[in-house]
């Protein structure tokens, strides 16, 4: 085979090596096409049974096999020329198998041509048997492809559609928002709309298309008059010609399609594609679209180009986190004292985590050395960190409200401190300390408080603290017990750096009245941040108090990961262990 690669004519020979001897496989044709080689084979099914809801195929199949030029990097692919498969699951749009549902994991090309086709065989044995799961076929209802154009924005989706908008008809106008030049937002699914946001059509189909959603306007008119009828695609192209006819010279004309998931039960769960045409091609597309000699001049027709759909409504997205600790932040107010190299890193886990509301307060202001491990830019010199970081954290969330107020963290106990849900202090300032002593032992905080810090060496090192709200357990308390906990047991030595007063940090980081502060990275600072967040979240979900000891694992001490404070022994019966948190040295070799 000439012009092929080394690798394609290894892969043609190992395959007739391979079918010489085998009984379910044999190679009718080689030939090459289009720098491929191709390999057209007969697969003998009568070995697989046939399952419920199986795929259903004749004794004889025939495969055709590509190999492509970047071969082995790449698997070979495998499709058929018929479509009585169009529609199953990991059939692509009608005609593809998809063997690998993620090359870059299954793929060895190491194991060539015999790994290739021992996973089609599985993949019909799978198939025949019934045993792929349409529910989890990646964009099943569209022909099991993406839908993306290089260079095209994306089109992000968090608001579910109105019932009256998923009942009231084929074609909806929808309003758009632009926020930037690679993203667009669906911000209202219906007119009217506010005069800011740009019109868009949504196309709402009865039936799912598992040929997929083509290239062309055209494409999308031949199957509204195939799934419905002529009334309803005169209303979509109506809808289309005024549309097309507002739109500036620089503008694009975005359709939106809404397909039903033939897998799923709840109507509302539609698979959602989009793409854009421009202004100065969209009248050429619907006139040859509606013209009667549209397919004799298809070639002509303006393509469209995919935008990829960022789907994150309720119904059909997951958050990727929903079963982890940091899962009883979701919806939470909370306040963070201290805008520093813990609690800079502290506030913006908590928003990535889902948190709708926070308080952040520092006095400070940002300085340039403070970049080498605080949550901040050169931008953001001269500001105050409360300020800063707000702004800088405003653009991780659009859900989320933020604030920022330039103050002494303990100020926000005489505000409406009882509006939030959680308290995080990382502050280390001894009139903070005192101020939560007073509402705690007076009962008057009924907020449950996280504290850490971390030892002025390394930051490799961390203490935390964290009460339930309830008025018998305060965090002095627990510092307490812990403390006692630590001086007992030698191989926690080098935590006793906590309680040391002597222990003044180690670093001025400039040459006279510098305020001293503790060795470490942002590496570090994040580390000990990190493990708090998750830490803390298990405590808080179960709404217990308790106090630990943690050490990342690259820290220069020799001591135990996590140490939790011993159950009600030292403190009261309110003091508990997390499920997963076992008392002593011991217990930082479990998971949370």
């Amino acid at each position: 085979m000439p012009d092929l690669t080394q690798a394609q004519v290894a892969a043609a020979d190992e395959v007739k090596s391979i079918t010489n001897s085998s009984s379910h496989l044999a190679l009718l044709t080689a030939s090459k096409w289009n720098g491929c080689a191709v390999l057209d084979m007969e697969i003998s099914t009568s070995a697989f049974s046939l399952g419920t809801g199986g795929l259903e195929v004749q004794p004889l199949e025939r495969v055709t096999v590509l190999v492509a030029q970047n071969y082995p990097a790449a698997p070979p692919q495998a499709s058929v020329k018929h479509l009585r498969w169009a529609g199953f699951p990991h059939v692509l749009q009608g005609t593809r198998l998809c063997i690998y549902l993620d090359p870059g994991t299954e793929w060895d090309p190491t194991r060539g041509m015999s790994g290739f086709l021992r996973r089609l065989l599985e993949w019909f044995e799978d198939a025949i048997g019934g045993r792929f799961d349409p529910t989890t076929a990646l964009y099943h209802p569209v022909g099991g492809v993406l839908h993306r154009t290089s260079g095209t924005p994306t089109v992000v989706v968090d608001a579910p559609m109105p019932v009256e908008v998923l009942e009231g008809g084929i074609v909806h106008r929808i309003g758009l928002r632009k926020r930037s030049d690679h993203r667009i937002d669906i911000a209202a699914w219906q007119a009217p709309f506010a005069p800011d946001l740009a019109p868009g059509l949504l196309v709402l189909l009865p039936e799912y298309l598992p040929l997929g959603g083509g290239s062309r306007l055209s494409d999308l008119l031949t199957t509204v008059r195939q799934q419905l009828d002529r009334n309803r695609l005169r209303r979509v192209e109506t809808l289309l010609r005024r549309q097309i006819q507002c739109l500036a010279s620089d503008e694009h004309l975005h359709v939106m399609i809404a397909v039903p998931n033939p897998a799923r039960d709840i109507a509302a769960r539609r698979h959602l594609i989009g793409w854009r045409l421009r202004s100065s091609d969209s009248a050429q597309a619907l006139s040859m679209a509606r013209s009667e000699a549209s397919m004799a001049s298809e070639s002509e027709e303006p393509e469209v180009e995919w935008t990829y759909v960022d789907d994150q409504r309720g119904e059909i997205a997951v958050r990727r986190d929903s079963e982890r600790p940091v899962a009883v932040y979701v919806g939470a107010a909370v306040e963070v004292w201290g805008c520093g190299a813990l609690g800079s890193w502290i506030a913006e886990l908590l928003v990535r985590a889902g948190i709708l509301k926070v308080t952040l307060r520092d006095p400070g202001y940002v300085t340039q050395g403070l970049l080498v491990r605080q949550n901040y830019t050169e931008e953001d010199v001269g500001r105050p960190k409360a300020a800063a970081l707000a702004e800088r954290l405003a653009r991780l969330s659009d859900t989320c409200e933020i604030e920022g107020i330039k103050g002494n963290a303990q100020f926000g106990l005489r505000s409406d401190v009882e509006s939030c849900d959680f308290i995080f202090d990382t502050t280390v300032n001894t009139a903070v300390n005192a101020a939560l002593d007073v509402t705690q032992n007076q009962g008057i905080l009924h907020v449950p408080v996280v504290q850490v810090a971390t030892d002025n060496q390394t930051a490799t090192l961390g203490i935390v603290t964290i009460t339930s709200g309830s008025a018998s357990t305060t965090t002095s308390e627990l510092d307490q017990a812990l403390h006692k906990r630590t001086a007992g047991d030698a191989a926690l030595a080098p935590f006793l750096t906590f309680w040391d007063h002597d222990a003044h940090p180690p670093l001025t980081t400039a040459a006279g009245c510098s305020v001293p502060t503790f060795h470490g990275s942002a590496a570090d600072a994040m580390g000990i941040a990190a493990s708090t967040v998750s830490i803390a979240a298990t405590a808080l979900f179960r709404q217990i108090a308790g106090a630990y000891l943690l050490s990342l694992p690259h820290s220069p001490f020799d001591v135990p990961p996590l140490t939790p404070v011993e159950s009600a022994t030292n403190v009261s019966a309110n003091v508990a262990l997390p499920d997963g948190l076992a008392a002593g040295g011991g217990g930082g070799s479990r998971k949370l």
